[in-house]
Order: structure tokens, then sequence, then C-alpha cells
């Protein structure tokens, strides 16, 4: 029997015990630390509150309170919870946090959906999951249709929002008479985590206190970062080490990124007929239409996969490329390579797809494999723009075949390029330099 099993035991016994209570909760952190080290690191920054059974409708719950966010638990009902249920209800609330959820739909105006919809993403990132609380297995079930896996609580909230009423109500268990009013009025089971802390009064909805809210956030998420050693962070969605790594990479992103699409905006990629343009060859007649080049190249990035990449660096990498295929809507084909371009794990990204964040190989570093596979591939090299992310160690150099148009991605400095003379430029992810 562990430590907490014993604490619970003793807490069942003392319910009333507000100390016994936040050494539990202690107890559960420690066990998340264990398992999950970012998710600890960010519930031992979290405010903790003991509440009343009578004053909320949940065992436990993010709060705003005086714009911090804090998490309040009910001591007498954390008693009825297994220990492994206490622990997992406690990594659910770390990643709410950990994607800004509270601070994100803190005035939305669906805030069931909002729940439903949050509940699915974060749940995919557990072994288990709280119960009550929705998960992607339950959604399609209700459906009966498959949801992309792996998304952003957003693009989940959307699908809901644009549900049929009667779907709806049956997501949120309601029948069809029934109405929000009407619910509220009924009562209700104690559940095991509420959403309901999350929203703002119209007091609260002012610009500088949401100042305020943002930097109490960012500060809570930001130490917890800090303190989580490098070997831990890799273990983290692509999505969430974005957002930690924001604030810090953000300027070394938009650089790189600004001068990629200068790049392309005078890269021709063949031509097409514009009938504004005389016809060179018979400018005479007039119903001949003329050619302009079309400025949208083809885009091929290659990110290192192999041993000496960490998993932090592979997936900072893959969201770099996910904002190019996402915000910029520029549509590119994605190889992951090592000693070798695995091509059979390609992936063809257009009209605002996402990048799947996984490891392929892992051996050792090859550049030649790029070119060789370009020019297997008969990939023109004047209107091909070639994206390579690496740490910089392979070869010293390598046989081109007159590829030009090729952009080195760092994840540290410029200097770690292994190859002598490269062509192309050299960015650092990092540094945000040339």
């Amino acid at each position: 029997m562990n430590q907490l099993v014993k604490m619970l035991e003793q807490l069942e016994k003392n319910p009333q015990d507000s100390e016994l209570a936040q050494r539990v909760l202690n107890q559960a952190v420690i066990q998340v630390l264990q398992s999950q080290r970012i998710l600890g690191e960010v519930l031992l920054q979290l405010p903790r509150q003991i509440v009343q059974y009578r004053d909320q409708d949940a065992i436990l719950g993010l709060f705003w309170h005086n714009d911090r966010i804090e998490l309040r638990v009910v001591p007498e009902k954390i008693a009825s919870l297994r220990s492994d249920e206490l622990v997992v209800l406690l990594e659910h609330e770390a990643l709410h946090l950990l994607w800004e959820h509270p601070l994100r739909y803190a005035d939305s105006p669906t805030p069931e959906l909002v729940r439903l919809a949050t509940d699915i993403a974060v749940n995919q990132y557990l072994p288990e999951v709280p119960r009550e609380t929705m998960t992607l297995g339950k959604l399609q079930r209700c459906l009966q249709q498959q949801v992309p896996p792996y998304q952003d609580s957003s693009v989940y909230l959307q699908l809901l929002r644009s549900l049929a009423e009667k779907d709806k109500r049956k997501l949120l268990g309601r029948r069809a008479g029934d109405n929000q009013q009407t619910q509220k009025s009924k009562p209700t089971k104690l559940v095991q985590e509420t959403h309901r802390g999350w929203q703002l009064s119209n007091n609260q909805i002012m610009a500088g206190s949401q100042q305020t809210r943002i930097a109490q956030l960012k500060k809570i998420l930001h130490q917890a970062w800090l303190n989580t050693p490098k070997k831990d962070r890799g273990l983290l969605p692509g999505d969430l080490i974005a957002r930690l790594t924001a604030t810090n990479s953000a300027q070394a992103a938009l650089n790189w990124r600004r001068l990629v699409s200068r790049q392309l905006g005078v890269m021709a990629a063949g031509k097409e007929e514009a009938a504004y343009r005389f016809n060179r060859r018979q400018p005479w007649r007039m119903e001949l239409p003329g050619t302009v080049s079309r400025l949208v190249p083809r885009i091929l990035a290659f990110i290192d996969n192999s041993g000496s990449i960490t998993d932090e660096e592979l997936t900072v990498a893959l969201n770099q490329v996910s904002y190019l295929a996402s915000n910029a809507r520029l549509p590119l084909e994605v190889y992951p390579f090592d000693a070798r371009i695995h091509s059979e794990q390609r992936q063809k990204i257009a009209n605002g797809r996402r990048v799947k964040f996984q490891r392929i190989g892992g051996g050792g570093t090859s550049f030649q494999c790029i070119f060789d596979f370009l020019h297997a591939q008969n990939v023109n090299p004047t209107n091909s723009l070639v994206l390579i992310m690496t740490d910089g160690w392979g070869e010293e150099s390598v046989n081109t075949y007159n590829f030009r148009h090729v952009d080195w991605l760092l994840t540290g400095a410029t200097t770690d390029l292994s190859i002598h003379h490269p062509v192309g430029r050299i960015f650092s992810l990092k540094k945000g330099t040339e």
C-alpha cells in the first residue's frame, strides 16, 4: 500500500482536516511528478484553496479569483476517490492549464460545449481519464463518424458548434424539451471536476484585469517549463512545447519564416496564361493570351530524425513546419530523414492541415541522401524550395545536383553545420540570425 492510499484512508476518517487534505494533495502531486514531470511542475506552481462542499459542485476545479487562477478542492470528497483517480484528475487539470483553457475560454458564450471540447483535447494525452468527462471515443460513438485525433480544443469546439441541436442535446445529456435554465434547477450530484470557475463575471472582463490574468498564468507555465529537465520535456505534444517556448522563440521563428516567404515571392514555378499580357510570339493577335510566371513553387521540408536530435528539438522543428502549412497556407511535402529519406512516411500538407508529431528512424545523419532523393525524383531545382531542419551534424561536403534554393534551419547555432561550403542560406531557430 503506497503512501497516498494510506493518507486517503486517514482523510476519510477525518474529512474536515484541512491540513491533512493539503498533505494528500502534496503526495498526489509527487506521484504526478514521477510519471509526468511537466504536469507536476505546473501543479507545484498552482495556488490551492480548500473549500466546503456547499460552496462547490465538484470535487475539484480551476477558478479565477482576483485575477489569479487557483485549484479549489473539497476535502471531504477527496477521500471518496481512489489514489489513481486523484492523480488522473490532477493531471487532467494541469493539461487544461498547459493549453491555457481557463484563459482562452473565460468569456465563451457556449461554456457547456467548451467543457466537452477541452476535455476531448486533454484526455487524449492521459492513460486513463476522469469519470464523466468527454473523450474522443465517446464523441465518435455519439456522432457515428470519425473525428481527427490530437487536435486543438478550438477544432473540436468548432465541430460541436456546427452540430444539429438534437446532437448537441445528446452529447450534453439533455432531453428534447430541456433548456439550460431547467437543467440548472434540477438537483445535481457532485461531479469529479468542474469548468464553471473558468467563467468570468461582467465586472471581471476588463482589459487591465485580463493582462493580469495572462501574466499570472504565463508565470506559472514558464516556471514549470524551466523546472522541467530537458529529458522530460520531449514527452510533451509538439503543440504544447510550441506554446511554452513561444515567448523565447517567437522572434527567431518570425525572422526565418518572413525571409522564407520573401524568397517564395521571387521564385518562378512555371508559366500561366494571362489575358492582360500580349503574346510575345504573335503580339498582333489580340485574342491570344500572354504568359506570366507563377510564384507558387514546390516546397519540400526534410526533418532530421537522427539519434542526435532530441525529442524536444524534433517537436519544435515540426511545429515550425506546421506553422508554414496552417498559417501561411503554403502547400508543402514533409519527409523525415536520418541516414536515408523515409519517403514512406511522407506527409503532404495543404489547406491548413496539421503536421503529425512523431519520430521516425533514429540512425546517423546524411545530407547527401536528401539531394540524391531530389535528383532521383526529378525535382526541378529552379522552382523548388528545399527546407532542411537539422542539428547540423553530418558530412563535410555534398553533391547538390545544382539545387540552389536551400534553407538550412539549425536547432543550434549557424556554425554547427558540418558542411564546409553549403549552398543556400543558414538560419538558427534559436537566434533567428543568418
